[in-house]
C-alpha cells in the first residue's frame, strides 16, 4: 500500500502526459497540417499528386525498415533501463543499412513501374525525408521511454516551426520547383536528427548475421504488426494510384487521408506515455500483491475513457468544421476534399480505441495477438477497395475503411479478454525473483 500511495492516480498522469506530450503533439501535427496545405494550395493538385504519391510508397517501403523497433525500444526501455541506450544504438544502426540499402532499390524501380507518377528526384528526396524522420522518431521514442518528455517535446515542436517557415519562404520567393521545397524539409529532419544525437550519443555499431538473428527474434511481432498497421492505414491510397487514371482524384483523396491521419496522430503520443506507465504500474502492483480485480480494470478502464473521449472530440471536430476547413485553407481547387474528410470523421473516434487497445496489448507483452485482427482487416481492406472502387469511388473506399476499423477495434478487444489471465516472461521473471 506503501508504494502505491506514493504512486500518482493513473488518470492524473494520463491527464499530465496528455496536456505535456499530446498538447505538444497537437501544435506539432496543426503546423505540419498548415505545412502540407499551404504547399498544396501553392503547387495545386496536379503537382501535389507526385509529392503525396512519392511520401506515401516511401514511407510504405520505410516500414520494412522500422520493423516495429520504437514498440520494442519503448516496451524494452521501461522493462531494462539497464540495456536501454545499446538497444538504441543497435535499433538506428539497423535503420541506417537497412533505409539506405532500400531507398537505392526504390528510386530505381519504382520510376521504370509507372514513371508519370513516380519521378527519382522527387522519390529520392521523399525517402531520405522518411528515413531521418525515422531516426529522429526512435530518439523521440527514447526519451520519452526515460521521462524526458520536455527536451522531446520542445524539439519537435522547433523543428515542425522550421519546416513550415522554410515552405512560407519558398513560396514568398514564389518558388513552384518541387526539389527546392523536399530539399528545405529534408535539412531541417537532418539537423534535428543531429541535434538529438548530440544528447544521447548512440554507439553505431556493424551489422552481422548474428545480431540480425537475435534481434529479428526479439521484435518479428512487433515488425509484423508495424508493417500490416501502416499497410492498413495507407494501402489505399497506394492502390488509388494505381487504380485511377485521374492525377486530381488522387490529390483530392490523399488530401482528406494525410488531414484525417494528421488528426489521428495528435492521440499516438498518449501510447508512448501509456505502454511504459502501465509496465511500471503493473510492477509496482506484483511487487506490493496488489492485484485485486477491481484494481486491474481501473488500470485499463480509466485510460481507455480518456482516449475514446479525446478521439469523440476529434471526430466531431471534422464532422461539423472538417469540410469548412478544407475549403478556407485550400479554396475552391480542392472542394471536392471536403465531404471526404467529414464522411471519415468517425475514424478518429475508432482510431482512439485501436491505439488505447493496442497500448495494452503491448503493455502485457502480447503484441502478438495483434497479427491475426491485422491480417484480416488489411486484406478485407484490400479486396473490399479492389471490389467496389470502380461502382461507388472515393466514398466507396472512405465506407470501406470506417467498416474495417470497426472489425478492428472489436478483434483487439476480443484479444485482450483472451489475455487478461496471461503472465508475461517479465512478470514470471520477477516472481521467481521474490520467491528466491
Amino acid at each position: 500500500m506503501k508504494a502505491s500511495a506514493k504512486t500518482p492516480n493513473l488518470f492524473s498522469k494520463l491527464l499530465q502526459a496528455l496536456m505535456a506530450v499530446g498538447g505538444t503533439s497537437v501544435l506539432s501535427q496543426v503546423l505540419v497540417m498548415l505545412q502540407t496545405l499551404l504547399l498544396a494550395r501553392w503547387i495545386g493538385p496536379e503537382l501535389n499528386a507526385y509529392v503525396l504519391a512519392a511520401f506515401n510508397v516511401a514511407g510504405l517501403g520505410m516500414i520494412l525498415i522500422n520493423w516495429g523497433f520504437d514498440h520494442w525500444l519503448l516496451q524494452r526501455t521501461a522493462m531494462d533501463v539497464e540495456n536501454s541506450h545499446k538497444n538504441l544504438g543497435l535499433l538506428l544502426s539497423f535503420k541506417l543499412f537497412f533505409g539506405i540499402l532500400l531507398g537505392l532499390v526504390m528510386v530505381v524501380a519504382l520510376p521504370n513501374l509507372r514513371k508519370e507518377i513516380y519521378i527519382p528526384i522527387i522519390l529520392g528526396l521523399a525517402f531520405l525525408d522518411v528515413l531521418t524522420d525515422s531516426l529522429s522518431g526512435s530518439l523521440y521514442t527514447y526519451h520519452y521511454a526515460i521521462d524526458q518528455y520536455k527536451r522531446a517535446s520542445i524539439t519537435l515542436t522547433i523543428s515542425r516551426v522550421l519546416r513550415l517557415t522554410s515552405t512560407l519562404v519558398l513560396i514568398l520567393f514564389k518558388i513552384k520547383a518541387l526539389p527546392w521545397f523536399l530539399g528545405l524539409r529534408l535539412l531541417v529532419n537532418v539537423s534535428v536528427l543531429a541535434y538529438l544525437w548530440s544528447f544521447l550519443k548512440p554507439e553505431i555499431g556493424l551489422i552481422n548475421w548474428r545480431l540480425i538473428k537475435t534481434i529479428s527474434k526479439n521484435t518479428w511481432a512487433f515488425g509484423l504488426a508495424e508493417i500490416l498497421n501502416f499497410a492498413y492505414d495507407r494501402l489505399d491510397l497506394t492502390l488509388l494510384a494505381f487504380l485511377s487514371l485521374v492525377t486530381a482524384e488522387i490529390s483530392y483523396y490523399g488530401t482528406a487521408s494525410n488531414m484525417l491521419l494528421t488528426g489521428i496522430a495528435t492521440l499516438l503520443p498518449l501510447h508512448f506515455v501509456l505502454v511504459p506507465y502501465i509496465i511500471n504500474q503493473q510492477k509496482i502492483r506484483n511487487s506490493s500483491q496488489q492485484a485485486s480485480t477491481t484494481s486491474k480494470m481501473a488500470l485499463y478502464v480509466q485510460p481507455l475513457l480518456l482516449l475514446l473521449g479525446a478521439g469523440l472530440l476529434g471526430a466531431l471536430f471534422l464532422f461539423f468544421f472538417g469540410e469548412t476547413t478544407v475549403n478556407l485553407l485550400l479554396g475552391a481547387a480542392y472542394r471536392p476534399a471536403g465531404p471526404l474528410l467529414r464522411l471519415a470523421s468517425p475514424l478518429v473516434l475508432l482510431k482512439s480505441g485501436t491505439i488505447a487497445l493496442s497500448s495494452f496489448l503491448i503493455a502485457r507483452e502480447q503484441q502478438n495477438l495483434k497479427l491475426a485482427p491485422l491480417s484480416i482487416v488489411t486484406i478485407l481492406k484490400t479486396t473490399l477497395i479492389l471490389a467496389f472502387y470502380k461502382p461507388y469511388g472515393l466514398n466507396g473506399m472512405i465506407i470501406t475503411f470506417i467498416f474495417c476499423e470497426f472489425l478492428l477495434l472489436v478483434f483487439y478487444a476480443i484479444q485482450l479478454w483472451r489475455s487478461r489471465g496471461y503472465k508475461s516472461p517479465s512478470i514470471l521473471e520477477q516472481e521467481e525473483v521474490q520467491q528466491a
